[in-house]
């Protein structure tokens, strides 16, 4: 879940120029499939990937969908472009603040007193005051300003603390960087029950410890992927209930992709899982 915590780092985030740095991938394995370096990140084509299956999980497609707009009735408002931002969680304020910032007088302007008001709103849901926010989003889907908009929006407040996080757990393969980067995306980063940070902390619970205190990460990979499914189905906001009991398919995509051993994230990716059948370059 996103966090209302992420909303107190929204003025933080953008204060030094947004320069995406994707590193190279370096993680090494030896015949037996053993990780044996470290990772210093996804490459270019194992990051695309990762974001081809978010956007799957997010918009039905691998082609991003900058334009979507749509209310879920999910206890978010209005979720919203290439990342599913909300009206409710402060991301989607975020992205509209940029763009206005780089393009004064555009067309969504006029809606960032109602979205800076739901930064602190106790009802989340509360899309009376954005009657035309989803026609006006979408008609921008096509933009160049608006689309690196939402780049930069993503890289700072989900792809970087994804990576944060990743190193911090000492993980090496491509596949576990690429599912804490879903996992950011869809629960958020904060402290509440749902949110990622919690996962993690169930996660070495259960295995005693995470890869940076030795423990196998491909059967952390497995347990992480276990607790999160689990949160899906029974979330402790259960305004999410109903959307994120659906969604149990894209933890089931990254088992998948597991079972056949590809934790490098090495194209071409060939799913064929009960929700998804598709192939990704």
């Amino acid at each position: 879940m996103k966090s209302v915590l992420v909303m107190l780092l929204l003025t933080m985030l953008f204060l030094s120029g947004c320069t995406k740095t994707v590193p190279e991938e370096t993680a090494k394995t030896d015949n037996a499939g053993q990780i044996s370096v470290l990772s210093a990140g996804l490459n270019a084509n194992q990051k695309r990937r990762a974001e081809q299956l978010i956007s799957l999980f997010e918009n039905g497609t691998l082609v991003l969908q900058y334009g979507y707009a749509e209310r879920l009735h999910d206890g978010r408002g209005i979720t919203c472009g290439r990342a599913g931002f909300t009206t409710g969680t402060g991301d989607a304020y975020e992205v509209v603040k940029l763009y206005t910032d780089e393009v004064p007088g555009n067309k969504l302007a006029k809606y960032l007193p109602e979205l800076k008001r739901l930064l602190t709103a106790r009802n989340k849901d509360d899309v009376s005051r954005l009657s035309g926010f989803i026609r006006d989003w979408s008609s921008l889907g096509n933009n160049a300003v608006f689309r690196s908009v939402q780049d930069r929006v993503v890289d700072d407040m989900y792809y970087k603390p994804s990576e944060r996080y990743s190193n911090n757990l000492n993980l090496a393969t491509p596949l576990a960087r690429a599912v804490i980067y879903d996992t950011i995306i869809q629960h958020g980063d904060g402290d509440d029950p749902d949110g990622l940070r919690s996962l993690i902390n169930r996660t070495n619970q259960a295995m005693g410890g995470s890869p940076k205190q030795g423990i196998d990460e491909k059967k952390w990979l497995a347990k992480f992927l276990d607790v999160r499914r689990a949160d899906l189905q029974h979330p402790a906001d259960r305004s999410s209930q109903d959307v994120w009991a659906q969604s149990v398919g894209r933890v089931d995509v990254f088992k998948y992709i597991a079972a056949k051993g590809n934790y490098r994230l090495d194209g071409p990716i060939r799913i064929r899982t009960r929700d998804y059948n598709v192939t990704i370059p």
